[in-house]
């Protein structure tokens, strides 16, 4: 009986560690997320056209 005590123990500590890990690298995350977006600007329609201009289409459709 004593040993399964044990066992719950060290069960809820290690999701409790698990949790805490999860909860601060989410959070990270997040914080990343923010300061990215901080740096993006608003871009035109041309600024967007003449960045795609090269690209190939690979979506395999055939007419």
């Amino acid at each position: 009986m004593a040993e399964e005590k044990e066992n719950s123990k060290t069960f809820y500590l290690i999701v409790a560690v698990c949790a805490f890990l999860v909860i601060g690298l989410v959070s990270i995350l997040k914080a990343r997320e923010t300061e990215h977006l901080s740096y993006s600007e608003n871009t035109s329609v041309q600024q967007e056209a003449k960045l795609y201009e090269g690209v190939k289409d690979y979506n395999n459709v055939f007419e």
